[in-house]
């Protein structure tokens, strides 16, 4: 088998979902796995995950990119104005995985520097990987960090990036479950811990892998075109 780079959406602590995605993958240390980022926050079981997603990159080529919650979670260790805003986003659950009632103190040095060495994208030949989204007339090194970790994407008027490369984000739930097919941009953020599905995709053939926070699993080709017309982008 030839090594291949697949992405894989918003966990948030779904460990369960995690561990059936990669059961299904199966990875080999050739591959290349891009976690797009938020892996904390919102699910029971940040710290399982974390620690998942640490071991993971002894097997293989592991890319973790920074979400707008990792950001918040950073944040809070140095403001506690910030710490109280991201408990209310999720960071609550986070702390809870570690220790019921705990504070930030109680995450372990180690994973705090997991977090730490996440990129803010990733980028290859054909493709571009982000939390979020991308300014499409701006090459990744000039890239606004809230457009990085923040900017939604708004299906009715995207615009492709202008270096003609496949966009790869999260961030934008997809409460149907349903990976967002625009051509150049996919959203595979499936919404896993709202009852959806935790979305793993290979982004050369496009095959996509699904697994519940329970750890069912579900596997398919990628969805349709949505019928959304992209903006021009600037000259």
């Amino acid at each position: 088998m030839s090594a291949r780079t697949i992405a894989i959406g918003d966990i948030h602590g779904c460990v369960h979902a995690l561990d059936a995605v990669l059961e299904m993958i199966a990875p080999t240390a050739s591959d290349t796995i891009v976690v797009l980022g938020d892996f904390v926050d919102q699910g029971w079981d940040v710290k399982s995950t974390i620690e998942r997603l640490i071991q993971l990159e002894s097997e293989v080529n592991l890319i973790h990119l920074l979400g707008n919650h990792e950001e918040m979670l950073l944040a809070s260790l140095t403001c506690e104005k910030t710490c109280g805003y991201w408990e209310n986003c999720g960071g609550a659950r986070t702390l809870s995985s570690y220790r019921l009632g705990g504070s930030i103190e109680d995450i372990p040095d180690d994973h705090i520097e997991f977090i730490r060495r996440s990129r803010p994208y990733y980028e290859t030949e054909s493709c571009i990987f982000t939390h979020a989204n991308a300014e499409p007339n701006l090459p990744m090194d000039q890239q606004p960090e809230y457009a990085l970790r923040w900017k939604v994407l708004e299906p009715d008027a995207y615009e492709c990036h202008y270096s003609g490369k496949t966009l790869f984000v999260g961030h934008t739930e997809q409460r149907s479950g349903e990976v967002l097919n625009l051509g150049c941009i996919q959203d595979i953020d499936t919404a896993c811990w709202r009852n959806g599905w935790l979305t793993a995709i290979d982004v050369d053939e496009l095959h996509i892998w699904q697994a519940s926070r329970y750890g069912q699993m579900r596997e398919g080709d990628e969805p349709a075109l949505a019928h959304a017309v992209p903006a021009h982008h600037a000259e």
